[in-house]
C-alpha cells in the first residue's frame, strides 16, 4: 500500500471544524481554564504551605542544610567533607554559652561559623558581616535588645562566655547584626571569630568536653546532598565510607526526609484533584460527544471519501489540543494567582508560628498542565473513537438517539406537552446521565462543605482550648523532644498567688507537668510484646522494648478541671472526693504505631507505682487519648500515655533526684462584671515575660471565626467553580440539543404545533432536568453527603455534626432559574430562522 503524508490535510480539517463551532470552542476553553485553574491553585496552596512549614521548622532548627555530623575533631571534618555525595557544606565550632544575667531565661549559644553556615542559617545581615578580629562579635536583634544596646555597628558590649572549664568575661565590638524571631528559634546565637577560638579554646580537650556535656571546642559539619530523600540513609553512608564514628543530625524540617512516612498526607489532595478532573471530564466529554453527534454526517462523508478511522480520531484530538493550548495559560496564571492569595489564609490555620512563603516550583505548572491535559485527552478520546467507528451509511441516518420499536401511545385527549417533554428527556440517556452527574456533583460538594462548616461548634471549640475566662500558657516548657528557651518554672505557686490577689479573679486553676522515662512493667511489656513478634514489627517498637522504657507524661490538675473529666471517661467512674485524696490516678489510652491505633495498658482497680513520685496509686478510670486536651501539652509520645493526678501530688516534696514539676498553664475564672479590668491587669503581668502567652475566650472565638472564614473562602470557592462547570455543561447540552433537533422542531411546527407550545415543551424539559437533579441529590446525593461530611466532621475535634436540608433547598430555585433562562435563550436561537429555512437546512 502506498502511504501518503496527509497530516497537513488532517490539521486543516481540524482548523476548519474549529472555525465552524465557535460556541463549542468557547465552552471547551472555559472548561480547560476552570479545570487548570482549580488544579493549579491546589498545587500552589499545597506546595506553598509545605514550603512555609518547612521554612518555619528550619528556622527552629537553625539551618536549611539537609543534615549534619556532630562533635567532630578537625581531622574528622576534613575526612567527611571530601565525600563525593556532599554537594555543599558548612563548618561551625561550639564556643560555649552566654551567661550574662539577662539570659537567665534565654539560652544563647556562642559559635564560630563560616560564610556557608551563615548563609544556610538564615543570617541576613542588616549591617556588617562575620567577625574577624578576636574581640568582634555578631548578634541578632533580640539578643541586642536583651543586652540593652542599640542596633548599630561598633557597639561595645561586655559578654560572659561559659566555655565549660571557666567563664570568659570580655568586652566585644559588634561587627554585624541581623534579625531573628525570638519565639521561633530554639536558642539565640552569638558569633565569634576564628581568632577568638584559637586563643581561648585550643587548650580544651575535646573528649573531656564531650564527656562533661558542654561540647565546647567540638566542630559541626552541616551538609547538603543532591536531594532531601532518605537523609538519614545518606548520612550513615558517608560515615560508613569515611570510617568516621560520630552522631548525626537530620533536619526534620524537610518533609521529604522520609517520603514513605509522608505519602499518606497527599491522599486528600489527590482526592480533590480527582474530583476536579471528573468535573472537567464530564464537561469536556459531553461537549465533544454532542459535537460528534451533531456533526456525525460530516464525519460519515469524510469516511466515505477515504478518511481513515485514525485520521478521524486525530481530527477531534487535534481540535481538543488546540483549544487546550489556548486555555492553558489563562488557567495556569489565574490558578497560581488564586493559590498565592489563599496561602496566607491557610497558613493562619496552623497553631505554630509559620511565615507564609509562596512556592514558585515548576512542578506546580507541570503537574497542573499534565493533569488538565489528561482530563482533556481522556474526555476527547471516546467521542473520537465513536466518530471513527460509525459507517458512512449509519452516519446519514444517525439522529443522536437509539431507536427502538415502541408501542404506540393512545390518548383520547391527544398528546400532552408535559408528557412529550418527559419522553424527550430519555431519548439520549447517555447525554442525560452526563449532565445530571455534573450538576449533582456540584450540589453534593456544596452540601458537604455547608454541612461541615455548619457543624463547627463555638462552645466545643472553646472547651477544647480553654476551660475558664483567660488562660496563661508557658511556652518554655521542657518537652520530651527538646527545650524551648525560657523559664519553664515561671508559673509557680508565687505567680498563682499574684493572680489570686487581682480584684475580680474568682479562681485560678493551675496545671503542672513533668515527664519521666517509665521502666516497662509486666503489664506494658505483655501488651507490647505480641506486636513485636509479628513478621515485620515496627522498628520504633523494637527499639522501645530494647530500651526498656516508655515516655510518661504526668499532669497535676487543680480542682477546677474535675468537672471536665467525666466526658472523657471510657472505663470506670470518676469520683471527685476520692480523686482529691491523692491515692488515685486517671490514665489515658496509649498511642500505638499507626493511625487510630490505641491500647489500654491498665484498668480501674490496677495499682501503678511511679518512682519519680515515690508512691503507688490505684487507677480510678481510663480516659481517651486526648482527654483534657486544654490541660495538656497536646503532644503524645508513641507507646506512652498520660496520667492525671491532683496538683498537690506533683507539687509536694518529691524523692531525691526527681525533677520538680513545671507550671504548664494557669486558667483564670473571673467575675463577669470585671472581665475587662482583670484582662488588662493579667496582660500587664504577663507582658514582662517572654515565655508566657495570654489568651482569652474572645481570642479563641476570633480564631474560630478566622478558621470558618478560611473554610468558607476555600470550600465555597471550590464548590462554586465545580458548580460553574456543571452549569456550563448543562448550557452546552441544552443549546446543542436544540440545534441538533432543529429539523424535528421544524417538522412539528409545519404540522401545526405553535411556537408557544414548542416553548412550553422546552421549558418542561428544563424543569424535568431540575427535578431529576433534585431527586438524585436528595437520595444518592443525600447518602454521599452524610457519609463524607460526617467522616470529615468526626475528625475535627470541635464539631458537633448537624445535617441540614438547607443546601438542597437553596439550590432548587437557582437551578430552576438557570434552566428557564437557558431554555428561553435556546428557543430564541431556534426561532431566528423560518420553518422553511430550517427544513431546507435539514436537506
Amino acid at each position: 500500500m502506498i502511504t501518503t503524508n496527509n497530516r497537513k490535510i488532517v490539521n486543516r480539517l481540524a482548523l476548519k471544524s474549529l472555525k465552524a463551532n465557535p460556541m463549542r470552542n468557547l465552552a471547551v476553553i472555559c472548561a480547560v481554564i476552570l479545570t487548570t485553574l482549580l488544579i493549579t491553585s491546589i498545587f500552589t496552596m499545597v506546595l506553598s504551605i509545605n514550603k512555609s512549614m518547612e521554612l518555619a521548622q528550619m528556622k527552629t532548627v537553625g539551618s536549611d542544610f539537609h543534615g549534619g555530623f556532630k562533635y567532630l575533631a578537625p581531622a574528622q571534618v576534613e575526612a567527611l567533607k571530601k565525600h563525593p555525595s556532599i554537594r555543599e557544606y558548612g563548618v561551625t565550632v561550639n564556643a560555649g554559652d552566654l551567661t550574662n544575667d539577662v539570659f537567665r531565661d534565654s539560652r544563647v549559644e556562642v559559635l564560630q561559623m563560616d560564610e556557608n553556615s551563615a548563609k544556610h542559617g538564615f543570617i541576613t545581615f542588616i549591617e556588617g558581616g562575620l567577625p574577624v578580629a578576636e574581640n568582634e562579635v555578631v548578634l541578632n536583634t533580640w539578643v541586642m535588645d536583651k543586652l540593652g544596646i542599640r542596633h548599630a555597628l561598633g557597639q561595645r558590649v561586655a559578654l560572659d562566655i561559659d566555655i565549660g572549664e571557666r567563664v570568659i568575661q570580655q568586652d566585644f565590638i559588634v561587627s554585624g547584626y541581623y534579625y531573628a524571631d525570638r519565639n521561633l528559634a530554639m536558642s539565640g546565637l552569638a558569633l565569634v571569630s576564628e581568632a577568638f577560638v584559637n586563643k581561648n579554646l585550643s587548650t580544651i580537650d575535646r573528649e573531656k568536653s564531650i564527656a562533661s556535656g558542654s561540647y565546647v571546642n567540638t566542630s559541626g559539619l552541616s551538609v547538603m546532598f543532591s536531594n532531601a530523600v532518605d537523609i538519614e540513609k545518606k548520612l550513615n553512608k558517608v560515615l560508613k565510607d569515611t570510617g568516621v564514628d560520630a552522631p548525626i543530625g537530620i533536619n526534620w524540617g524537610y518533609t521529604t526526609s522520609s517520603l514513605s512516612d509522608n505519602i499518606i498526607k497527599f491522599v486528600p489532595y489527590m482526592g480533590v484533584i480527582l474530583i476536579i478532573m471528573l468535573s472537567g471530564y464530564l464537561l469536556i466529554y459531553n461537549i465533544f460527544y454532542i459535537s460528534v453527534v451533531r456533526d456525525v454526517k460530516f464525519y460519515g462523508l469524510l469516511k466515505a471519501i477515504g478518511t481513515t478511522p485514525r485520521q478521524l480520531r486525530r481530527i477531534i484530538i487535534s481540535q481538543a489540543q488546540l483549544l487546550y493550548i489556548v486555555g492553558l495559560p489563562f488557567g495556569l496564571a489565574s490558578g497560581y494567582g488564586i493559590g498565592r492569595w489563599l496561602t496566607p489564609m491557610l497558613s493562619n490555620i496552623s497553631p505554630e508560628t509559620m511565615e507564609a512563603s509562596n512556592s514558585a516550583s515548576p512542578w506546580i505548572f507541570i503537574g497542573a498542565a499534565v493533569f488538565s491535559y489528561l482530563t482533556l485527552w481522556i474526555a476527547a478520546s471516546k467521542p473520537g473513537r465513536m466518530a471513527a467507528r460509525i459507517s458512512p451509511v449509519e452516519a446519514v441516518r444517525f439522529a443522536g438517539v437509539s431507536v427502538k420499536r415502541r408501542m404506540n401511545k393512545r390518548s383520547k385527549r391527544g398528546a400532552k406537552l408535559y408528557s412529550m417533554a418527559f419522553s424527550n428527556l430519555f431519548r439520549n440517556k447517555k447525554k442525560l446521565f452526563l449532565m445530571l452527574t455534573s450538576l449533582s456533583l456540584s450540589m453534593v460538594l456544596f452540601s458537604v462543605i455547608f454541612t461541615v462548616i455548619s457543624s463547627l461548634d463555638v462552645n466545643k471549640y472553646l472547651e477544647t482550648y480553654i476551660a475558664g475566662d483567660f488562660v496563661i500558657h508557658n511556652n518554655a516548657i521542657v518537652y520530651t523532644e527538646g527545650e524551648q528557651a525560657g523559664d519553664s518554672y515561671k508559673l509557680s505557686a508565687a505567680f498563682k498567688s499574684t493572680l489570686d490577689k487581682i480584684d475580680g479573679v474568682e479562681q485560678v486553676d493551675n496545671v503542672y507537668y513533668k515527664f519521666e522515662k517509665y521502666i516497662l512493667d509486666d503489664t506494658i511489656r505483655t501488651a507490647l510484646k505480641p506486636q513485636a513478634e509479628t513478621p515485620q514489627p515496627e522498628p520504633i517498637l523494637v527499639q522501645t522494648l530494647k530500651n526498656n522504657f516508655i515516655m510518661l507524661d504526668l499532669y497535676g490538675i487543680d480542682g477546677g478541671w474535675y468537672d471536665l473529666v467525666q466526658k472523657d471517661v471510657i472505663e470506670g467512674t470518676f469520683d471527685k472526693q476520692k480523686f482529691a485524696s491523692g491515692n488515685y490516678v486517671l490514665v489515658t489510652e496509649a498511642m500505638m504505631h499507626g493511625e487510630d491505633n490505641y491500647e489500654t495498658y491498665y484498668h480501674p482497680g490496677d495499682s501503678i507505682k511511679y518512682p519519680g513520685l515515690g508512691k503507688s496509686y490505684e487507677v480510678m478510670a481510663v480516659l481517651k487519648l486526648d482527654a483534657l486536651y486544654a490541660a495538656t501539652t497536646q503532644a503524645y509520645p508513641i507507646y506512652g500515655y498520660n496520667t492525671f493526678l491532683p496538683a498537690s501530688e506533683l507539687t509536694k516534696e518529691l524523692p531525691a533526684g526527681s525533677n520538680p514539676p513545671m507550671g504548664l498553664s494557669a486558667t483564670i475564672h473571673a467575675d463577669p462584671a470585671k472581665l475587662s479590668s482583670v484582662e488588662q491587669e493579667v496582660k500587664s503581668i504577663v507582658a514582662s515575660s517572654d515565655e508566657l502567652v495570654f489568651k482569652s475566650r474572645e481570642d479563641y472565638k476570633e480564631e474560630l471565626g478566622s478558621y470558618i472564614r478560611i473554610f468558607q473562602t476555600v470550600g465555597y470557592g471550590l464548590s462554586f467553580v465545580v458548580a460553574l462547570i456543571g452549569v456550563l455543561n448543562y448550557i452546552n447540552t441544552v443549546i446543542t440539543g436544540v440545534i441538533t433537533r432543529r429539523n424535528e422542531f421544524a417538522l412539528l411546527e409545519s404540522i401545526g404545533m405553535t411556537k408557544r407550545q414548542l416553548k412550553k415543551v422546552l421549558v418542561y424539559e428544563g424543569m424535568y432536568n431540575v427535578l431529576l437533579t433534585v431527586a438524585i441529590t436528595s437520595s444518592l446525593g443525600l447518602f454521599l453527603t452524610y457519609i463524607i461530611s460526617k467522616n470529615i466532621a468526626d475528625n475535627i475535634a470541635f464539631t458537633v455534626y448537624h445535617f441540614s436540608w438547607l443546601p438542597f433547598v437553596l439550590v432548587i430555585p437557582v437551578l430552576a432559574a438557570i434552566a428557564y433562562t437557558v431554555t428561553l435563550s435556546s428557543y430564541s436561537l431556534l426561532t431566528k430562522a423560518t420553518v422553511v429555512e430550517r427544513l431546507r437546512q435539514a436537506e
